[in-house]
């Protein structure tokens, strides 16, 4: 019985952990970047993603280094209109984006982190981690929620999408 416990445990971490969803506390370097900001439901992020390249690349601010999308508040929070939410890419402190877009620094010293691997649908469950991580462990939310998307969804399968989840965070 103690072996079957055992063996049990092991797949479920090494599961765990194939997932990429182990949450830990990390240092993250400041970094500028050019952003769309967005309001509304997140049914529009397809337009505000193809809109935000668009004046991204019309402006040559840099070349594409990854989509961040940043949360400033949640559903839950406010109603789903007044949701305020970000797309944005990082770039060189001396780029200056122009209109519609804006530049901002995201610049918060600690994050606690966890890679998603999975449909975008599923990504809430990575996120509860995170949270019941931040609550267990003495630390406090301090900032936005950011996700950086690191496979292009129309190239790689659902169950094989990499997301990084960083919320920032302070010891309480």
């Amino acid at each position: 019985m103690k072996k079957a416990f055992v063996l049990l445990l092991v797949i479920v971490v090494c599961g765990a952990l194939a997932t990429g969803q182990e949450v830990r506390i990390k240092d993250q370097k400041p970094f500028f970047y050019a952003y769309l900001e967005c309001t509304g439901p997140y049914s529009q992020m397809q337009a505000k993603i193809g809109e935000f390249l668009e004046a991204f690349f019309s402006q040559n601010l840099g070349s594409f280094t990854g989509l961040i999308a940043l949360y400033l508040n949640a559903p839950g929070q406010v109603p789903e209109a007044e949701l305020k939410w970000r797309i944005g890419i990082p770039i060189a402190k001396d780029m200056e984006p122009a209109a519609p877009l804006q530049k901002d620094v995201f610049d918060h010293p600690q994050v606690a982190f966890a890679l998603h691997v999975g449909p975008y649908d599923k990504i809430g469950e990575t996120y509860a981690k995170i949270s019941a991580f931040i609550d267990q462990n003495g630390w406090r939310m301090s900032g936005p929620a950011m996700e950086m998307y690191l496979d292009n969804p129309e190239e790689t399968p659902a169950e094989k999408l990499r997301t990084e989840l960083s919320i920032p965070v302070v010891k309480k």
